[in-house]
């Protein structure tokens, strides 16, 4: 993670509508899925919540360091964890861990593509318009809440980084409740879980709080 948790992107919806979708080239931006994806949380101006992380390293050190922390997000996109404790391995994790933008802002950053529906899922692709380390991104969202199940990145080396992602409810708002993921690259492997738990909503949040995590 880059000092920033990825995923705290809480993306999810509240209608039941299933998207309605036909020919591959039908623009992502104009189904009713990114529709009710980038209304979600639509009043939430910022929150903060406790974050508890499991990690096993796969490779060197080969060990499992647990962590925890307090993560914060602040309207439009401003995203930061600050960890109780900041080890060496925590700023490793962190390098690792993938951010992503709110939907909205999708469309500016990614070519985006419809690649399936399949099983009450809709896969959209993102493929970066400034080339980078990211091949593309896949993101798998829930037709019935628009809720995003899971992400996987594709790398231009040939590695992946993987999450899946439940959410829960509060005061009306969808909000990450756990995280797993897998992280596969050439120098760096392990299985990370992370907990969320013990959110404020609407909070002043500073955005001093946003530098210190950079």
């Amino acid at each position: 993670m880059y000092k920033r948790f990825a995923t705290i992107l809480a993306v999810l919806a509240s209608a039941t509508l299933a998207p309605a979708w036909g020919a591959a080239d039908t623009p992502v931006e104009s189904t009713p899925i990114f529709h009710k994806m980038i209304q979600v949380n639509a009043h939430l101006r910022s929150y903060k919540a406790a974050v508890h992380v499991d990690a096993a390293m796969k490779s060197f050190p080969p060990i499992s360091p647990s962590f925890d922390g307090t993560v914060y997000f602040k309207q439009p996109d401003k995203q930061a964890v600050i960890f109780d404790t900041v080890p060496i391995l925590a700023g490793t994790l962190k390098k690792v861990y993938p951010h992503v933008e709110p939907p909205g802002l999708w469309p500016s950053l990614y070519t985006m593509s419809l690649v399936g529906d399949e099983n009450g899922t809709t896969t959209i692709r993102l493929v970066p318009k400034k080339h980078g380390r990211v091949a593309h991104l896949d993101v798998k969202a829930d037709d019935a809440n628009a809720t995003i199940k899971s992400m996987t990145w594709t790398y231009e080396d040939g590695g992946s980084i993987t999450f899946d992602q439940t959410f829960t409810s509060i005061d009306g708002n969808f909000l990450l409740k756990s995280q797993s993921g897998h992280v596969d690259l050439p120098s760096y492997k392990a299985d990370v879980k992370s907990a969320f738990s013990n959110y404020k909503l609407n909070v002043p949040v500073a955005d001093s709080v946003f530098k210190e995590s950079s």
